[in-house]
């Protein structure tokens, strides 16, 4: 991580470390944000509940930012240059493409916040499962969650529908 005050360019730091990436690298934890790059492609089917608001930056490549509004499920699409605000207790779901590169900022959670993940059926929209996993790491919060979905494979099973999410 950078430390405070002290500037670095983002784009020079993705670039020298391109190859050797992985999902996400974070910027800085140790403020009142959480800022990181992540990049595609995905294979996220979840839809993340902050209790924050959430700021997109699309670096490259797009962004397919899935999200639920008065229960209909809405696609904002991100291009190279774009920003967006999602405010705190939006369902969403990132959905990125291969070669596709997302600056995110978070709020640091208060000791009492969790998040909260859902997953709706692809077929008639009706809720899988949700469980809350407390975010103090980008990466580890998702791979939390999804992992308690993956423990259950009945749990993907819709009970109104019979369609089966593949994770």
């Amino acid at each position: 991580m950078f430390p405070h005050l002290q500037k670095f360019n983002l784009q020079k730091w993705i670039d020298e470390n391109r190859a050797d990436w992985g999902q996400r690298r974070v910027i800085w934890r140790d403020s009142d944000f959480i800022a990181f790059v992540t990049r595609g492609p995905n294979r996220r089917k979840d839809y993340h509940i902050n209790p924050g608001d959430e700021i997109f930056y699309q670096l490259e490549g797009e962004l397919k930012l899935h999200y639920l509004k008065d229960n209909k499920q809405n696609i904002a699409l991100l291009q190279p240059g774009d920003i967006f605000l999602l405010p705190k207790n939006t369902p969403h779901s990132p959905r990125r493409g291969d070669g596709s590169w997302t600056y995110v900022v978070e709020r640091q959670r208060g000791k009492d916040e969790v998040d909260s993940f859902i997953w709706p059926c692809e077929n008639c929209g009706h809720q899988l499962y949700e469980t809350e996993v407390r975010f103090d790491d980008p990466g580890d919060a998702v791979a939390k969650a999804t992992a308690a979905l993956k423990s259950d494979p009945s749990l993907a099973k819709c009970t109104e529908c019979g369609t089966v999410l593949e994770l």
